[in-house]
């Protein structure tokens, strides 16, 4: 049985979404205690705070500390650096959360700019009770920040539904003996979690695609990564005619100052 639970976060001047991610964690980590019939599982959330230069983490902390959990529930921590990508922070919070002591059973990932549904954790070790070694979740662009003609091109393209073929570290889990005998997710700009998934089918790792835990992220069209989720979503703002908005200022710049560099760990209970 699963005793303890890492949910990593990866982010980069996520002032205006990370509140709304941390609700939602807090949220699903409530889900998961209320549905345990037994002593429920720990979790420690690591937010991986990349170079940010708002107030990305203060307003976690803020979101975290108004979720009213009780005490002992969970944990968060921000641990801060200069990785220059997604998935060097995810990497680098996921190796943190596994050098603690007890070490997690399970690693949950998602990204600061996504909500996850109240059940995300529950469904997770439930699956893992089952024997699963991975669970992927299905991600949807914001239907209240997505314009209609490219929500419609992005529906088109993609499978809802149980056994879907897609991968989105924004919205997955793995069970952490896993997850290092895969190698973990390697410090790539993007794609980070396609190739952990493929590291997982190698070493013969039970996968399951669900869209049970579907995750709403933003609909942003000023991504970060060439070939990340905002990247293919202005690619069919194209498509669809849209117009296109001037890229944030200070996105660009917070983009442009990453690099690698020394990091450090501020955890903080649930009161």
């Amino acid at each position: 049985m699963i005793r303890r639970v890492a949910v990593v976060v990866p982010a980069c001047n996520e002032e205006e979404r990370v509140g709304r991610c941390m609700a939602s964690v807090a949220a699903a980590v409530a889900h998961l205690r209320a549905g345990s019939p037994v002593e429920p599982p720990s979790v420690d959330v690591v937010l991986a705070a990349d170079s940010c230069t708002d107030r990305t983490v203060e307003r976690a902390w803020a979101a975290w500390g108004a979720s009213c959990l009780p005490e002992g529930a969970a944990r968060l921590g921000v641990l801060s650096g200069q990785w220059r990508s997604a998935g060097g922070a995810r990497a680098a919070a996921a190796r943190h959360a596994l050098a603690a002591s007890p070490r997690p059973g399970w690693i949950a990932s998602t990204d600061a700019d996504t909500a996850v549904p109240p059940h995300w954790l529950s469904h997770q070790l439930e699956r893992a009770a089952h024997g699963v070694d991975a669970v992927l979740g299905t991600v949807e662009p914001d239907p209240a920040e997505c314009p209609e003609a490219v929500y419609r091109l992005w529906q088109s393209e993609h499978t809802l539904a149980e056994g879907h073929p897609h991968i989105h570290a924004a919205n997955m889990g793995v069970r952490a003996q896993s997850y290092e005998r895969a190698g973990g997710f390697p410090p790539l700009e993007c794609s980070e979690d396609e190739a952990l998934v493929a590291g997982l089918h190698h070493t013969g790792a039970r996968v399951e695609a669900t869209d049970r835990i579907r995750a709403i992220t933003s609909a942003r069209l000023e991504g970060r990564a060439e070939l990340g989720f905002a990247h293919h979503l202005l690619s069919l703002a194209h498509l669809a005619g849209q117009p296109i908005p001037t890229p944030d200022a200070g996105v660009s710049a917070g983009a442009a100052e990453r690099g690698r560099g020394p990091r450090h760990f501020a955890p903080r209970g649930n009161a």
